[in-house]
């Protein structure tokens, strides 16, 4: 759709996933985001598990495509005689067999409702592991995201701690020539470790987050994974009732639930079939030995429903029918008000992040280069060049969340509208 062209990626990368032979395997892996999605979807275990769920809804339709529900029944019957009057055969003992073979036929129409049932039962277990895997592309998307964020954070710690121990070996400097007290050293020395604690909290950050998307990815944990790829602004311009279009079309939980519902209704057609009573047919053979002969003849059964005519399995069906449908609209409802939710939110960081313009960050290292320069060259004192050096990179921390918080809604929107 027209939509799936706007937003299809969020970074420009290599988009390559790096191939190692089991004797690099140990070296790790460099996905871009695009790479890490496609992994989840082979390895993730949870997904895995959700795939094997098909093979039960596949063995519902093989039960349900056979020639007959039951399987023909065998009956065989032995007796002893004894005779007790009559010349010669008095006190004799004779022996009669007879066995039979029936088997039930349906006559209500339930084989065609049966596969009905279950084929539309096949397509809703399709339908929810696409749903996981629309998940799932989230949940990867979202970590990996959060992941580039603290990288850009550490990155900027380091800078920072760099910047401090110049400011610190410069205090160091200024303050033998007697140019600034003592207590400004320490104060500088004082900055130089808040840096590096800042620096160390980050680091702490990203492995936790890191360790979450190795199991993701169904990775080992002493396996390495380094990520590549920047956060960037990609536009969009697909409207909102593009995007509420779409969702309702493509969203695989919505069309799930509709399939509960053609799966309600099938199971109560069958439910409806199933009063038909079925009939049973059969062939029997029986041999008398003390009269020297044999019976053989055909055999009808019936159920004659006098008091279970499936009052009870006939309202159950109703109400998962009215149930399944009630829950068709209120995932529709939810999905709108979903859509529209994310929407406004994606609009809102939009306004947040134009208040940043491009090149934002090269003029926030400039700006920080410029001052330390300045202390340096004794143009400006300590308290000013560490005032300016904390707005700069309070500043610079409230971009790099904006940028992710951006690529975050943009993440959301597709996932609420079914967007891959």
């Amino acid at each position: 759709m027209a939509v799936s062209r706007f937003m299809k990626t969020f970074f420009i990368g290599p988009g390559l996933l790096l191939i190692f032979s089991s004797a690099l395997a140990a070296e790790g892996i460099k996905p871009d985001l695009e790479t890490a999605v496609k992994l989840a979807l082979e390895q993730n275990l949870e997904l895995k598990a959700k795939r094997e769920e098909l093979g039960i809804a596949e063995g519902r339709l093989i039960r349900a495509n056979l020639f007959l529900q039951s399987n023909p029944e065998l009956e065989s019957e032995v007796g002893n005689f004894r005779v007790t009057q009559g010349e010669p055969e008095f006190g004799k003992s004779q022996t009669n067999y007879g066995f039979s073979l029936s088997q039930e036929f349906e006559i209500g129409g339930q084989p065609t409702y049966r596969r009905q049932a279950a084929q539309r039962n096949i397509e809703k277990a399709k339908l929810g592991i696409g749903d996981l895997e629309r998940i799932l592309r989230f949940r990867i998307t979202e970590i990996f995201l959060k992941l580039l964020n603290l990288q850009a954070k550490v990155r900027q710690a380091e800078q920072v701690v760099s910047l401090r121990s110049r400011l610190y070996e410069a205090s160091k400097t200024r303050l033998a020539l007697g140019d600034i007290p003592e207590v400004q050293l320490i104060l500088s020395e004082f900055e130089l470790n808040k840096a590096k604690s800042d620096l160390i909290s980050f680091q702490r950050e990203y492995e936790e987050l890191l360790s979450r998307l190795k199991s993701e990815l169904a990775l080992e944990k002493d396996q390495g994974l380094e990520l590549i790829g920047e956060p960037s602004r990609p536009p969009l311009r697909a409207s909102l009732d593009e995007l509420l279009k779409t969702a309702l079309e493509e969203r695989p939980d919505l069309a799930a639930f509709d399939q509960e519902r053609k799966i309600a209704e099938a199971e109560g057609l069958l439910t409806r079939a199933d009063r038909v009573p079925n009939i049973k047919l059969g062939a029997f053979y029986n041999r008398e030995k003390q009269e020297g002969g044999f019976i053989a003849g055909g055999r009808l059964s019936i159920a004659l429903p006098f008091f279970d005519r499936k009052q009870a399995e006939l309202r159950e069906a109703l109400a998962r029918k009215r149930i399944a449908h009630i829950h068709y609209l209120d995932a529709h409802q939810s999905i709108e008000k979903a859509v529209r939710g994310a929407y406004e939110k994606f609009r809102l960081s939009e306004r947040d992040l134009s208040l940043y313009p491009e090149g934002a960050m090269k003029r926030f290292d400039e700006s920080m280069e410029l001052y330390q320069r300045a202390y340096q060259e004794r143009q400006i004192d300590l308290s000013e060049a560490i005032l300016f050096l904390n707005q700069v990179i309070e500043a610079r921390l409230k971009f790099i969340d904006t940028l992710t918080n951006y690529s975050l809604s943009l993440a959301e929107l597709k996932l609420q509208a079914g967007i891959e």
